[in-house]
């Protein structure tokens, strides 16, 4: 059927909402349709036996550029990761600490590299400080592996810190990510804090949606087509309205695209827990061969709001799900974890797991910004999504903008 609206946005994630944003400014008419049950997109947080659960383990930083220009942390109540991680393997456990997340790194005996890491380390992120975001995406692209490589940083500290760190970011333990994506989720931890909402990461797009004033939402809606101006929807209607913005995964609903989005896939297992095993709010890396688990943190040391009063929450992220029942992999968390954190790993209750086969895009080629006139496929047919540019919050929030001002101009 014909609609009233100038625009009609599929996906009500970051993209979409920052779009409608953009477009509410220019008095457009807009409708937001949605597959799932809320806006939020990816980042979604269910409420679970007095438990908060993000949709995979996910962070904020601060120092987006986006953030700033969407998002009122005042009103998100933010919570930080204090700077430093833990670094384990089932033979050693160890620490690094300092008052920046990346600094902590410079400490002057911690194992976790030679003494000529830390210098380079403390170079590196200088380097990033004084460099504008823009110019590090255009530098030439490499994956990070060979990047680090380059840079003089011996395997010790690749295999304890930045398989396990930035690994667990891109979801990418082989570090194949661009060195663009590296420099400036780097440069972005350098100059801000890692940070989760009080009550969950779905605090982000609420606010977001709460700022609309005239958009209006469908939820439990799926496109499954696109014809001209017309959007042929899961069970037999139809939306026809003269600008489409695509702010979802558009393979299915565009197949004639030339490139196919690539994703990364992570899982992650929450447990209840009576005491922390870590009596922190902090990151516990794990590095080596031969893991499952890439990283765990006691959520609930972070925000005490994500587990009821006397009960702990523990997230662990896996970036390699194996073919195993929930069961086996439960129990395989447990084993992996209790020799370097004691038996009270064994006393966790698993509470819920969430995996997720599209939880990061990995573009082909990073980018921070192309020009808004590239998220126009054809007339009246826009793409918004961190797909268009990297992986990340700020790009998901920059390409609906881009969107929109598409669509603007062309009205």
């Amino acid at each position: 059927m014909d609609t009233n609206y100038d625009v009609v946005i599929i996906g009500a994630g970051m993209a979409g909402l920052v779009a409608a944003k953009h477009l509410e400014d220019y008095n457009l008419n807009v409708l937001i349709i949605d597959k799932s049950d809320r806006a939020g997109g990816r980042i979604k947080t269910d409420e679970h036996q007095g438990f908060l659960m993000d949709h995979g383990f996910q962070v904020l930083l601060t120092s987006y550029p986006q953030f700033a220009k969407h998002l009122e942390a005042n009103e998100l109540d933010l919570q930080d990761f204090k700077a430093g991680a833990i670094c384990f393997n089932r033979d050693k456990t160890f620490q690094v600490r300092d008052g920046n997340f990346l600094t902590s790194l410079v400490m002057a005996f911690s194992p976790v590299g030679t003494l000529m890491d830390k210098i380079r380390l403390g170079n590196l992120r200088a380097e990033m400080k004084r460099t504008d975001v823009a110019d590090l995406f255009n530098k030439p692209q490499i994956p990070t592996y060979s990047y680090l490589k380059q840079k003089g940083f011996s395997p010790t500290i690749v295999e304890r810190f930045f398989t396990p760190f930035f690994g667990g970011i891109f979801l990418d333990e082989e570090l194949n990510t661009s060195s663009r994506m590296f420099e400036f989720i780097f440069k972005m931890m350098a100059e801000g804090e890692v940070s989760i909402p009080k009550m969950g990461m779905e605090e982000i797009p609420r606010q977001l949606k709460n700022k609309l004033q005239r958009t209006e939402f469908r939820f439990h809606t799926e496109a499954e087509s696109i014809s001209g101006q017309t959007i042929y929807l899961k069970g037999g209607e139809t939306l026809s309205c003269p600008k489409i913005i695509v702010a979802t995964n558009p393979d299915p609903l565009i197949p004639q695209l030339e490139t196919q989005v690539k994703w990364q896939e992570t899982a992650t297992y929450y447990f209840a827990a009576e005491r922390s095993v870590l009596n922190d709010n902090i990151i516990a890396l794990n590095y080596g061969e031969s893991r499952l688990v890439n990283h765990f943190s006691v959520i609930s040391d972070v925000s005490s709001a994500y587990a009821p009063k006397k009960k702990h929450l523990v997230a662990v992220s896996l970036t390699h799900i194996p073919e195993k029942s929930v069961e086996d992999i439960v129990h395989d968390i447990k084993n992996e974890l209790s020799p370097a954190f004691g038996k009270g790993v064994d006393g966790w209750k698993f509470l819920r797991n969430y995996h997720i086969p599209k939880a990061l895009p990995m573009p082909a080629d990073s980018q921070y910004e192309i020009p808004f006139t590239e998220t126009r496929l054809r007339e009246g047919l826009y793409l918004a999504g961190d797909h268009l540019l990297n992986g990340s919050l700020n790009a998901a929030m920059k390409s609906g903008e881009l969107a929109a001002k598409a669509v603007v101009l062309d009205f």
